[in-house]
């Protein structure tokens, strides 16, 4: 919670053995300050009511919590966004903007000037609800032309005729329920949350979406830190987060077992999370409120033939846990936390 004091707050056992899309070194040894910090979750909205719910009501198990459709409002038109666009975004780039000013309010950073060297790193994993729609929108056509084949085997003016006319209905019940605009396949890319961040408060850094199943968040931060200790950016903004916009996918990721009702397993819940990360020296420097530092991070995967599935070798985890508190210099009695 915010304290307006340094918390020297180790991370070293922060991994990920199943990191697929990046194998990346870290390029320096300095620790990384937090200095913004944002959550929007269904229970608490705001880091420091998350905290206050994390301290004082988490305890116990409970059915992970979801928004209501069309929660939470999030005021586009104060981020300079068209309407017409603004219906073609998906549902997480509204939560993401709203995190991202969450984060740099926080943080007390203004619009970014002309030298400014900020990246956006947004993680974010399944499918967003533009996607859905427009694969719904592109099948149903499909399915429209079908009936209409169908009906012309049958050599019946009469049929012909109903399942054209059936067949237009469908197509127009498809455009006003899902959308048929110009935007809509721009509003399905990942790659324009971070890009749309980048343009609502003028960060000029590089911007970059990653996904990794569930080590996506943990791979935006690794990445952000990464570039930050490669001198290619002075701060870097990590968004990330999810939202369950179909229960097809919870059904498909029970039927694996990941979300059975074992004390063990996950559930599958909704929120969004937001850091303004900077070098250490640099925001001791700039007198910059820091909530934490993070020591190092480590990254590692396991490419193999055969079935693909998640690392489950206790070795290998053992293994890159071990080498996280080297590359940190930390021993294994000063982590509180795994």
């Amino acid at each position: 919670p915010p304290t307006g004091r340094t918390i020297n707050l180790e991370l070293p056992v922060m991994h990920s053995v199943d990191a697929s899309c990046i194998q990346q070194e870290n390029t320096g040894t300095e620790r990384t300050a937090i200095i913004g910090i944002a959550a929007l979750t269904p229970r608490a909205v705001g880091a420091e009511a998350y905290w206050t719910w994390v301290r004082d009501k988490s305890d116990g198990m409970r059915e992970p919590a979801h928004w209501a459709p069309g929660e939470p409002v999030v005021d586009v038109a104060r981020f300079g966004i068209p309407p017409v666009q603004a219906r073609s975004m998906a549902r997480l780039q509204l939560l993401m903007l709203e995190a991202a000013d969450q984060c740099l309010t926080d943080a007390g950073a203004g619009r970014a000037g002309r030298d400014d060297r900020t990246d956006v790193v947004v993680g974010t994993c399944f499918g967003l609800d533009r996607q859905y729609a427009n694969a719904l929108r592109i099948a149903g056509s499909g399915y429209a032309r079908e009936v209409e084949r169908a009906a012309l085997t049958l050599g019946s003016p009469e049929a012909a005729e109903n399942a054209s006319q059936a067949a237009d209905e469908l197509r127009g019940l498809l455009r006003r329920t899902l959308g048929a605009a110009p935007h809509d396949r721009v509003g399905e890319m990942a790659s324009t949350i971070p890009a749309r961040i980048a343009s609502a408060f003028g960060l000029r850094g590089r911007t970059l979406a990653v996904e990794s199943a569930d080590a996506t968040s943990f791979l935006a931060l690794a990445q952000a830190i990464g570039s930050l200790r490669a001198g290619l950016a002075d701060r870097a903004l990590v968004v990330t987060g999810q939202l369950r916009e179909s229960g097809v996918l919870s059904s498909l990721l029970r039927s694996k077992g990941l979300l059975g009702p074992a004390a063990h397993a996950d559930g599958l819940s909704e929120g969004v999370g937001a850091l303004l990360l900077k070098p250490l020296a640099a925001a001791e420097h700039d007198g910059d409120r820091i909530y934490a530092t993070i020591a190092d991070w480590h990254v590692r995967h396991r490419g193999r033939p055969g079935a693909f599935h998640h690392e489950v070798s206790a070795e290998r985890h053992r293994d890159t846990i071990r080498a996280a508190h080297r590359s940190a210099g930390a021993g294994t009695g000063t982590v509180g936390y795994v």
